[in-house]
């Protein structure tokens, strides 16, 4: 409780509330955005590592080979997510504008952008992915490689589907309803469940069944979500003939945002891959307890995750309309949430972690290792986790997404990729090493992000 009161000093969070008349967002606003978004995330969540736990009862080797691979997603991943990012901010700030038809036609480009950019990459995996994991993950066990092969190349179908279902669920959370994107991500979740209880257990299938689960569930989720917004009852809708129509002026507003930050978390998501191929070194029960703890710690992350999700929604309107002093109220309510959210969840999730381990098929090594990981992320998120995620947000919901860029990725450099090589390997402290360079990173951001949002600079950002 100190360090929130101690956090709130810091954003000076504003004492007074803005005139009714000029609040765009209520408190019932807010909620109606925001919880959906955390239960969505819960759920992404819970299915990443239900499905990690499943594929543990096929051995280790299965587990390590669906963690190595799912870092490669990753990258791409994030590159979707930073697309998505990038139109939700254009979006949001026309609809602040009150500019329904470029909101519109804003959209629409978003999707085609995205969909295309994923059919790219998924051709790249497809064509080279054995000289790809050959590269990253060569000095690996041999059924390490196999598994991390299939799960690669299967996985890798789903790239424009991923892709699309973040472009609709942008859209959704644009209009602020994302309670739909909730909805669907549940029906998703259930069936990549099903899936996996059928392959795994039924079937006796390893990270091909994890795969295939992964691959349909996608699939389902991105055409539910298209055929929702071909309705035109909602403010924003897709329409087939205008998602082809090439408008460069639109496309290059949405790549202004969405290129800085994918550089970001693409450049975040290599560096994790690389690092990954050093962990890769460190044993089989490193490798497996370093991809449960990924999972695990992602719940610690879920409260600073959401925000960030509903920032660009806010702060984009806020932006759009030309309200500072709005966006400065909300941006500071926000992190506030955030914060005292991640107090609370990472303090549930390390006491809960002996039972949650019971789950795992694991080694004891393997499962101290976790356990020391999860305790180590859960004490960073609370000290580092608002302020080096949703801070920087915010900047970017401005538009100031080059000085994000640039500061990201120096921290980056020098605090993980330089702390790593330091505490892993001059220190011989292993994966522990890894995990300890975590807080030089975060506090690089944070210190560059709050200085940034203390400046005013970020309001003197334009996007449309």
């Amino acid at each position: 409780m100190i360090y929130i009161a101690v956090f709130s000093k810091l954003i000076e969070p504003p004492r007074d509330r803005l005139p009714k008349e000029r609040q765009l967002f209520s408190n019932t606003d807010l909620r109606k955005l925001i919880v959906p978004i955390i239960i969505e995330q819960v759920l992404v969540m819970m299915v990443g590592m239900v499905g990690t736990m499943m594929v543990s009862y096929s051995g280790e080797a299965a587990m390590s080979g669906v963690s190595l691979s799912e870092m490669i997603n990753g990258i791409f991943q994030y590159v979707f997510s930073a697309l998505a990012a990038g139109g939700t901010i254009v979006v949001s700030q026309y609809i602040g504008s009150r500019d329904m038809n470029k909101a519109q036609k804003s959209s629409n480009q978003l999707v085609m952008v995205a969909t295309l950019i994923a059919l790219i990459f998924m051709g790249g995996v497809l064509i080279g992915n054995r000289p790809l994991l050959s590269l990253l993950f060569g000095r690996i066990e041999a059924d390490v490689m196999d598994a991390a092969l299939t799960y690669l190349i299967i996985t890798a179908f789903s790239y424009p589907f991923v892709a699309a279902y973040n472009a609709f669920s942008a859209l959704f959370r644009a209009m602020g309803h994302s309670k739909i994107n909730m909805k669907v991500s549940l029906m998703m979740n259930i069936i990549n469940v099903l899936c996996n209880y059928i392959g795994v257990f039924r079937m006796g299938g390893g990270a091909e069944a994890v795969g295939i689960s992964v691959l349909i569930s996608r699939v389902f989720a991105a055409a539910v979500l298209f055929v929702l917004l071909l309705n035109k009852k909602y403010e924003i809708s897709l329409s087939p003939k205008n998602i082809f129509t090439w408008d460069m002026d639109l496309i290059k507003r949405i790549l202004g945002i969405a290129i800085p930050n994918g550089v970001e978390t693409g450049a975040f998501q290599v560096s994790r891959v690389a690092l990954t191929s050093i962990i890769a070194t460190f044993g089989t029960a490193q490798i497996a307890a370093n991809g449960v703890a990924v999972s695990l710690d992602n719940f610690n992350s879920i409260v600073n995750s959401s925000i960030s999700l509903a920032i660009p929604t806010v702060i984009g309107q806020c932006m759009g309309a030309r309200d500072h002093e709005a966006a400065t109220y909300y941006a500071k309510k926000l992190l506030l949430i955030a914060q005292i959210g991640s107090v609370f969840l990472c303090t549930g999730v390390f006491l809960s972690l002996p039972f949650v381990l019971d789950l795992y098929e694991l080694s004891a090594d393997a499962r101290w290792y976790v356990h020391t990981l999860v305790a180590m992320h859960c004490l960073w998120t609370i000290l580092f986790g608002t302020s080096s995620g949703p801070m920087p947000s915010v900047l970017r919901a401005a538009g100031d997404v080059k000085f994000t860029m640039f500061w990201a990725i120096a921290g980056l450099a020098i605090g993980r990729v330089g702390g790593s090589y330091l505490f892993a390997i001059i220190f011989d402290m292993g994966i522990i090493g890894m995990w300890m360079a975590m807080p030089p990173h975060w506090l690089f951001n944070s210190i560059s992000s709050y200085l940034r949002f203390r400046s005013g600079k970020w309001k003197e950002k334009r996007v449309i």
